[in-house]
């Protein structure tokens, strides 16, 4: 895997660099992440981020995300959480065979990786999974004292489109559509206080870290 998050200038532990971007799930354009390892801060661009808009038959399609790279699509329980309004598209991300989709923000060689019980993380077997409360993560360990570093990045919320739990909370994409609620994908899960959940389910509209996997 990829010792960095996808849009990440850095693996240092502690490092503003290592946030990266944030993506919605089945989306392949990122949105800005924190200026900040402990704060809600967005980080500044040059370039011009539109309001949040409510998901709807005219908003929630792939055409629309197309053509709005830079529009975050809210969901709420009137659309199941899913910023795809009124259906289910499980393969944003991955096609029925299990290969890279279109639509798969990870550079040429790599893809969002598989996620649940079957995927990376739950087969990995992490052997250190202590929070790091001074650089704000995890330094996963799979096989000490190889580490890899996983920023409590935050996420952007699936009602509004804000900042929250940066510092607090690491949420990290799969390519894999949840086998237990219609509305979410499984993901890589960390509190600061609750330890890892290697096959979390989280709803698709939440704006969250990818680390992509050579394919």
């Amino acid at each position: 895997m990829m010792d960095r998050n996808l849009g990440a200038t850095s693996a240092t532990p502690g490092d503003i660099g290592a946030l990266g971007l944030l993506y919605q799930w089945g989306r392949k354009d990122p949105f800005l992440g924190s200026s900040s390892i402990s704060s809600d801060i967005e980080a500044k661009s040059t370039g011009t981020w539109p309001s949040a808009v409510a998901s709807s038959s005219a908003t929630g399609t792939v055409d629309y995300a197309i053509l709005n790279p830079t529009t975050f699509v809210t969901a709420s329980s009137s659309s199941e959480y899913d910023w795809h309004y009124a259906s289910r598209d499980n393969t944003l991300w991955t096609t029925s065979d299990k290969t890279k989709s279109i639509y798969d923000p990870c550079p040429s060689g790599w893809r969002v990786p598989d996620g649940g019980s079957n995927g990376i993380w739950s087969k990995a077997g992490f052997d250190d999974t202590t929070y790091d409360s001074t650089n704000e993560g995890i330094s996963f360990s799979i096989s000490s004292p190889s580490k890899t570093w996983y920023p409590a990045s935050g996420y952007r919320d699936n009602d509004v489109g804000s900042l929250y739990n940066v510092g607090n909370r690491g949420n990290y994409w799969s390519a894999s559509p949840s086998s237990y609620v219609s509305y979410c994908a499984f993901s890589l899960y960390f509190l600061n206080y609750a330890g890892v959940g290697l096959s979390s389910n989280n709803r698709r509209a939440l704006g969250s870290s990818v680390r992509c996997l050579q394919e």
